[in-house]
């Protein structure tokens, strides 16, 4: 049985993302509270019906790989919209950092925004009736839920952090995490700033990857500081700059003029080797990147500090990579059905065998 697309799509885990984020506070305050409650309740009912498709799908044969790459293209849908709300949200804010008069208006009272809002408490209804729709299907097609161990809180959805915890599994990359963090350490002399590209379409894992170079104990070792900012689609120099400031120093927020960040950074830098990971990118616009390259490059930091960028796009990767990249490939189907089972029995204590 053709299975790659189903656990592909199980593998990265988008369900946990999309549930993370509709639970946000900030999401909740934009009025969508009923229909993102929904759409959280639907996903995690959704997800308990992925794992039980761990344990049937060769019982139930196409019919469950069909309705998984339904679930993933709606899936997908939800995540877009979030992160349409989520850019609009932090436009708005990096817009009223930039003026300090107390008379501009706030986005989300603005008439734009309220268009806005109704565009999107549509598209939210619209994901919310196709779910609805999958959940009867699920059963339709003899599908059982089986519960998935809860996501885990220290992971957060995909806002700024700043340390992961370092047990998630990683399945058919171990070389390819070996092979980073060795070039990694190698070029503790060769340049100032180095920045390597993990490139891959959507559901292949580059973060897991990324987030096991940045656990990695040699990393650890050699770099005095570990940065995290998750980039998506909004790409404003100063906001990085700012949330790398408030990631080494939580006292230093609200810091608005570049000149100003610049400062305190190089206060946080001075000396020190970092590795900054730019998870999610997808600005492919080379003027913010030299802009946003300028600005680290002028900090007193040690040489060998490192920025890795996660992205699906190969020209964000030729824009600014120094070192070579690393283009994901699609897993094994063995390396999947171990994922597979990971997730649904993370106890390990499968009942079930694959013959893949």
């Amino acid at each position: 049985m053709a299975v790659e697309s189903l656990l592909t799509f199980a593998a990265e885990g988008i369900l946990k993302k999309v549930a993370l984020l509709a639970a946000q506070e900030f999401m909740l305050a934009w009025g969508f509270k009923r229909e993102l409650k929904k759409l959280g309740q639907s996903l995690s009912v959704l997800q308990d019906f992925l794992g039980g498709a761990a344990e049937q799908a060769r019982d139930l044969g196409k019919a469950v790989e069909d309705w998984v790459e339904k679930l993933k293209d709606i899936a997908h849908d939800a995540d877009n919209v979030l992160d349409e709300i989520n850019y609009e949200i932090l436009r708005s804010q990096v817009e009223l950092q930039n003026h300090m008069k107390k008379k501009v208006l706030n986005f989300l009272s603005s008439s734009n925004a309220t268009l806005f809002r109704q565009k999107m408490a549509h598209k939210i209804k619209k994901i919310n009736a196709s779910l609805a729709e999958l959940k009867s299907e699920a059963s339709f097609i003899g599908l059982v839920a089986k519960k998935i161990d809860p996501v885990a809180q220290g992971m957060g959805s995909r806002e700024t952090v700043s340390s992961f915890d370092g047990d998630e599994s990683i399945f058919g990359r171990e070389e390819v995490v070996s092979d980073i963090v060795k070039t990694l350490i190698s070029s503790n002399h060769q340049q100032k700033l180095s920045v390597a590209a993990i490139v891959g379409m959507a559901g292949l894992g580059k973060t897991t990857l990324a987030k096991s170079v940045y656990n990695d104990d040699a990393i650890d070792k050699s770099f005095d500081k570990r940065i995290w900012v998750c980039v998506s689609n909004t790409f404003e120099v100063n906001l990085i700059l700012s949330r790398v400031l408030e990631l080494l120093n939580s006292w230093k927020t609200g810091i608005q003029s570049q000149e100003a960040l610049l400062k305190n950074l190089e206060e946080e830098l001075t000396g020190k080797r970092y590795i900054l990971i730019l998870d999610d990118v997808w600005n492919e616009d080379n003027i913010k990147w030299n802009i946003l390259m300028s600005c680290l490059s002028k900090l007193n930091s040690a040489q060998g500090s490192t920025i890795i960028v996660t992205t699906r796009s190969g020209n964000v990767a030729s824009i600014i990579e120094t070192l070579p990249r690393y283009d994901l490939k699609n897993l094994s189907t063995e390396d999947c059905w171990s994922i597979l089972k990971h997730r649904a029995f993370p106890n390990g204590r499968e009942n079930w065998k694959s013959d893949c």
